[in-house]
Protein backbone atom coordinates (compact mmCIF):
# COMPACT_ATOMS: atom_id res chain seq x y z
CA UNK A 1 0.00 0.00 0.00
CA UNK A 2 2.86 2.38 0.83
CA UNK A 3 4.49 2.10 -2.66
CA UNK A 4 1.12 2.81 -4.30
CA UNK A 5 0.58 5.95 -2.19
CA UNK A 6 4.16 7.05 -2.88
CA UNK A 7 3.59 6.63 -6.64
CA UNK A 8 0.31 8.55 -6.49
CA UNK A 9 2.02 11.32 -4.52
CA UNK A 10 4.78 11.60 -7.12
CA UNK A 11 2.28 11.66 -10.00
CA UNK A 12 0.16 14.30 -8.25
CA UNK A 13 3.28 16.35 -7.47
CA UNK A 14 4.37 16.33 -11.14
CA UNK A 15 0.86 17.26 -12.27
CA UNK A 16 0.57 20.18 -9.84
CA UNK A 17 4.09 21.40 -10.68
CA UNK A 18 3.30 21.31 -14.40
CA UNK A 19 -0.01 23.08 -13.89
CA UNK A 20 1.53 25.84 -11.76
CA UNK A 21 4.43 26.26 -14.20
CA UNK A 22 1.97 26.59 -17.08
CA UNK A 23 -0.11 29.22 -15.26
CA UNK A 24 3.05 31.06 -14.20
CA UNK A 25 4.27 31.25 -17.80
CA UNK A 26 0.84 32.39 -18.98
CA UNK A 27 0.53 35.03 -16.23
CA UNK A 28 4.05 36.40 -16.72
CA UNK A 29 3.61 36.41 -20.50
CA UNK A 30 0.27 38.21 -20.35
CA UNK A 31 1.56 40.75 -17.84
CA UNK A 32 4.66 41.46 -19.93
CA UNK A 33 2.66 41.71 -23.17
CA UNK A 34 0.05 43.97 -21.58
CA UNK A 35 2.62 46.30 -20.05
CA UNK A 36 4.54 46.54 -23.34
CA UNK A 37 1.36 47.15 -25.34
CA UNK A 38 0.23 49.86 -22.92
CA UNK A 39 3.38 51.90 -23.60
CA UNK A 40 2.42 53.11 -27.10
CA UNK A 41 -1.26 53.30 -26.08
CA UNK A 42 -0.38 55.61 -23.20
CA UNK A 43 1.85 57.74 -25.46
CA UNK A 44 -0.98 58.32 -27.94
CA UNK A 45 -3.56 59.32 -25.34
CA UNK A 46 -5.34 62.01 -27.37
CA UNK A 47 -5.51 60.12 -30.71
CA UNK A 48 -3.67 62.91 -32.52
CA UNK A 49 -0.98 60.71 -34.06
CA UNK A 50 2.64 61.88 -34.01
CA UNK A 51 1.58 65.34 -32.84
CA UNK A 52 0.53 63.66 -29.59
CA UNK A 53 4.14 62.82 -28.68
CA UNK A 54 6.39 65.16 -26.79
CA UNK A 55 10.19 64.99 -26.74
CA UNK A 56 10.37 62.86 -23.57
CA UNK A 57 8.01 60.24 -25.00
CA UNK A 58 9.93 60.07 -28.27
CA UNK A 59 13.18 59.70 -26.33
CA UNK A 60 11.73 56.95 -24.13
CA UNK A 61 10.36 55.09 -27.14
CA UNK A 62 13.73 55.22 -28.93
CA UNK A 63 15.51 54.14 -25.73
CA UNK A 64 13.05 51.26 -25.30
CA UNK A 65 13.61 50.07 -28.86
CA UNK A 66 17.39 50.32 -28.45
CA UNK A 67 17.25 48.38 -25.17
CA UNK A 68 15.10 45.62 -26.69
CA UNK A 69 17.44 45.41 -29.70
CA UNK A 70 20.45 45.19 -27.34
CA UNK A 71 18.72 42.46 -25.35
CA UNK A 72 18.06 40.23 -28.34
CA UNK A 73 21.43 40.96 -29.91
CA UNK A 74 23.18 39.85 -26.71
CA UNK A 75 20.92 36.77 -26.46
CA UNK A 76 22.17 35.69 -29.87
CA UNK A 77 25.75 36.54 -28.94
CA UNK A 78 25.74 34.31 -25.83
CA UNK A 79 23.82 31.60 -27.73
CA UNK A 80 20.59 31.60 -25.76
CA UNK A 81 17.73 29.85 -27.48
CA UNK A 82 14.72 31.81 -28.62
CA UNK A 83 12.62 30.38 -25.77
CA UNK A 84 15.26 31.15 -23.10
CA UNK A 85 15.55 34.73 -24.32
CA UNK A 86 11.80 35.20 -24.44
CA UNK A 87 11.35 33.81 -20.93
CA UNK A 88 14.09 36.07 -19.59
CA UNK A 89 12.63 39.13 -21.35
CA UNK A 90 9.06 38.46 -20.19
CA UNK A 91 10.19 37.80 -16.63
CA UNK A 92 12.18 41.04 -16.51
CA UNK A 93 9.29 43.14 -17.84
CA UNK A 94 6.69 41.44 -15.63
CA UNK A 95 8.74 41.73 -12.44
CA UNK A 96 9.53 45.37 -13.21
CA UNK A 97 5.83 46.09 -13.70
CA UNK A 98 4.90 44.30 -10.49
CA UNK A 99 7.52 46.19 -8.48
CA UNK A 100 6.48 49.50 -10.04
CA UNK A 101 2.79 48.79 -9.31
CA UNK A 102 3.64 47.87 -5.73
CA UNK A 103 5.51 51.16 -5.23
CA UNK A 104 2.77 53.16 -6.97
CA UNK A 105 0.00 51.71 -4.80
CA UNK A 106 2.01 52.40 -1.67
CA UNK A 107 2.33 56.03 -2.73
CA UNK A 108 -1.42 56.18 -3.37
CA UNK A 109 -2.06 54.56 0.03
CA UNK A 110 0.22 57.13 1.69
CA UNK A 111 -1.60 60.03 -0.01
CA UNK A 112 -4.98 58.61 1.00
CA UNK A 113 -3.87 58.21 4.61
CA UNK A 114 -2.52 61.79 4.66
CA UNK A 115 -5.44 63.51 2.95
CA UNK A 116 -8.27 61.16 3.85
CA UNK A 117 -9.42 60.94 0.24
CA UNK A 118 -8.14 61.61 -3.23
CA UNK A 119 -9.98 62.55 -6.36
CA UNK A 120 -9.59 62.13 -10.06
CA UNK A 121 -7.51 65.32 -10.18
CA UNK A 122 -4.68 63.56 -8.31
CA UNK A 123 -4.48 60.83 -10.95
CA UNK A 124 -4.82 63.24 -13.89
CA UNK A 125 -2.12 65.51 -12.48
CA UNK A 126 0.38 62.65 -12.18
CA UNK A 127 -0.43 60.69 -15.36
CA UNK A 128 2.57 61.86 -17.36
CA UNK A 129 4.95 61.23 -14.46
CA UNK A 130 3.44 57.78 -13.92
CA UNK A 131 3.84 56.82 -17.58
CA UNK A 132 7.39 58.17 -17.69
CA UNK A 133 8.54 56.31 -14.58
CA UNK A 134 6.77 53.09 -15.60
CA UNK A 135 8.45 53.01 -19.01
CA UNK A 136 11.79 54.02 -17.52
CA UNK A 137 11.48 51.26 -14.93
CA UNK A 138 10.79 48.72 -17.70
CA UNK A 139 13.77 49.97 -19.72
CA UNK A 140 16.09 49.62 -16.72
CA UNK A 141 14.75 46.10 -16.04
CA UNK A 142 15.31 45.00 -19.64
CA UNK A 143 18.79 46.52 -19.61
CA UNK A 144 19.63 44.74 -16.36
CA UNK A 145 18.28 41.39 -17.59
CA UNK A 146 20.36 41.46 -20.76
CA UNK A 147 22.68 38.45 -20.85
CA UNK A 148 26.33 39.41 -20.90
CA UNK A 149 29.32 37.45 -22.09
CA UNK A 150 31.84 36.33 -19.52
CA UNK A 151 34.64 38.75 -18.71
CA UNK A 152 37.18 35.98 -18.16
CA UNK A 153 37.91 33.22 -20.63
CA UNK A 154 37.31 29.78 -19.15
CA UNK A 155 40.28 28.16 -20.86
CA UNK A 156 42.67 26.15 -18.75
CA UNK A 157 46.33 27.00 -19.06
CA UNK A 158 48.06 24.77 -21.56
CA UNK A 159 51.08 22.72 -20.68
CA UNK A 160 54.29 24.01 -22.11
CA UNK A 161 56.44 21.15 -23.32
CA UNK A 162 59.85 21.35 -21.78
CA UNK A 163 62.73 19.67 -23.58
CA UNK A 164 63.30 16.18 -22.26
CA UNK A 165 66.76 15.62 -20.87
CA UNK A 166 68.19 12.21 -20.18
CA UNK A 167 70.33 12.95 -17.13
CA UNK A 168 68.63 10.25 -15.06
CA UNK A 169 65.33 8.39 -14.84
CA UNK A 170 63.80 10.59 -12.11
CA UNK A 171 64.17 13.75 -14.17
CA UNK A 172 62.80 12.07 -17.28
CA UNK A 173 59.64 10.88 -15.49
CA UNK A 174 58.68 14.16 -13.81
CA UNK A 175 55.92 16.04 -15.58
CA UNK A 176 56.58 19.37 -17.18
CA UNK A 177 55.74 22.33 -14.95
CA UNK A 178 52.53 24.27 -15.60
CA UNK A 179 53.29 27.91 -16.27
CA UNK A 180 50.67 30.68 -16.12
CA UNK A 181 49.69 32.23 -19.41
CA UNK A 182 49.82 35.94 -19.94
CA UNK A 183 46.52 37.64 -20.64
Amino acid sequence: MKPLLNTLDIILGHFVRGLITFFLYVFIGLLAAASLLLIPISFFEYNSGIADLDLAEIGLFILLLATVWRFYNRCQHVALTWWQGLKRFALAVAVAELIYTFIYFHIVHFVISEQGEIGVAFFERNTDLEIFTSVLFSIVAIYAATPLPSLVKDKEPELIDAPQSSFNDEQAQTPAPVLPQSI
